[in-house]
């Protein structure tokens, strides 16, 4: 299969996962170093989907540069982003441009000063494109950073500066990245264990 058509099956696997309801979606960056960049585009932003893009990032920047008002949230919504009445975000926040539409916060939730929401990423061989979905009530601590693909639960607390990269049950407290990575593995295996 040529580079041409191995994009072109990528952005219908692509297309199909933004349709759907699946968590993650990864495709491998198979080609030299210098074409990385091109390549990734090919697939996620051909043509003039590049465009609208830049659109969606100029808004995103705007509405980040914002301090919390309705109008900050009316921006984030335009652009696809499905938040919730009753939504705190704060200043310097970035929710990722890239995928908009793949992050969600329910009503009531405080995203904390700082905090990032990642929808992709980019590991040099390997592309991600993940939902983010934040539970009603949720409150994210300052400087934190989501992964695509996590679910924080309803009335889910994450301390300051955690690195969220699985999911955080409903009414579950992290206060601190050791503890996610402790408390996360007690869950799971209680729920492995029965």
């Amino acid at each position: 299969m040529n580079r041409a058509e191995q994009c072109a099956v990528l952005r219908r696997s692509l297309q199909a996962f933004l349709r759907g309801t699946s968590r993650k979606f990864e495709f491998d960056i198979d080609c030299p170093v210098e074409e990385r960049i091109r390549f990734i585009y090919a697939v996620v932003f051909p043509g003039w989907a590049k465009l609208r893009f830049y659109l969606v990032f100029a808004v995103s920047r705007l509405a980040g540069a914002i301090d919390y008002s309705p109008i900050k949230v009316f921006l984030y919504r335009l652009i696809g982003m499905k938040i919730g009445k009753g939504v705190f975000i704060s200043p310097g926040v970035i929710l990722d441009p890239h995928f908009p539409a793949l992050i969600e916060i329910d009503d009531y939730a405080i995203v904390g000063w700082g905090t990032h929401l990642f929808t992709h990423e980019f590991s040099g061989s390997r592309y991600t494109i993940g939902r983010i979905r934040i539970g009603r009530g949720a409150v994210i601590g300052g400087f934190s950073i989501v992964r695509g693909g996590v679910v924080i639960g309803a009335n889910a607390q994450v301390a300051s500066t955690c690195i969220v990269y699985k999911d955080v049950p409903d009414n579950y407290c992290v206060d601190s990245v050791i503890l996610l990575n402790r408390a996360l593995l007690d869950v799971y295996r209680k729920e492995i264990n029965g």
